[in-house]
């Protein structure tokens, strides 16, 4: 049965392992006024098929959020903002747009998983709010790139 609320979730995974004084974030992956969106990102998670993903580094400065750092812990909240999941970050880099390696945009699971359509995606979604803040997405735009692995599951 899923855990009723995020704390509860992180809770019942400190139960079966050793987290060392470990705290947690709550996260979704896309746009939240869309809820399908989050629900098929969470589900491509769920499922092993989405293990990645990339952020300028302006959206963590402008937000004012921490950039991810390996060890971190995140709740993975679905389409309805329900806890389904805890995500461990692996990996996390600074690199350049164009740095993006073809095998992380194939692992972020986005379009047909190909570093050229993965660019053209990307271009699209980052470009507004990047340009919100005075910003272009060019070659040397700086990203964050972040592999996760899924640690506990709510089911």
């Amino acid at each position: 049965m899923p855990a009723q609320s995020a704390a509860q979730l992180w809770q019942n995974f400190n139960e079966t392992t050793a987290t060392n004084g470990a705290s947690y974030q709550t996260r979704w992956f896309g746009d939240q006024k869309k809820p399908a969106e989050v629900q098929a990102l969470t589900e491509a998670i769920l499922a092993g098929i989405k293990t990645a993903t990339t952020t300028p580094l302006d959206a963590y400065t402008a937000e004012q959020v921490a950039i991810p750092q390996v060890g971190d812990y995140n709740v993975l909240l679905d389409g309805d903002m329900k806890p389904v999941a805890i995500l461990k970050t692996v990996v996390s880099e600074l690199i350049p747009f164009y740095r993006i390696s073809a095998e992380h945009a194939y692992h972020e699971a986005d379009g047909d998983r190909s570093i050229g359509n993965w660019r053209e995606l990307k271009t699209q979604a980052f470009t507004p709010d990047l340009e919100a803040h005075g910003h272009v997405l060019n070659a040397d735009t700086p990203m964050v790139s972040e592999v996760f692995e899924l640690v506990y599951r709510a089911d």
